[in-house]
């Protein structure tokens, strides 16, 4: 079963910084971040129970080759992508709460 994906307006903000960051430190390296991130979604799509809870409610995966995480919850057939954190940011900024 494929499941779908929703991303929340902090993700989205997320990911696009992290884009801009890359392509500012090397040209062409925010198309990798982006590529790293589209692999790591496919794989959200068909086996998003294979990663662990850090909170419950609330699983994360890392991105081959960058420090990020992917945040996200899963309900019925929904992946619901939370945040995209880089791994040396304090736990705080993580999402505590289960997306409703």
């Amino acid at each position: 079963m494929a499941y779908r994906l929703k991303f929340a307006g902090r993700a989205v903000r997320e990911i696009g910084e992290a884009f801009d960051w890359y392509e500012e430190q090397s040209k062409g390296l925010g198309s990798e971040f982006e590529l790293a991130f589209e692999l790591q979604l496919k794989r959200l799509e068909q086996v998003p129970l294979l990663y662990a809870e850090i909170v419950p409610g609330v699983r994360r995966t890392l991105l081959p080759r960058f420090p990020y995480g992917v945040f996200y919850t899963v309900k019925n057939d929904l992946v619901h992508v939370l945040a995209v954190i880089h791994n040396a940011r304090h736990p705080q900024r993580w999402p505590h709460e289960r997306a409703r």
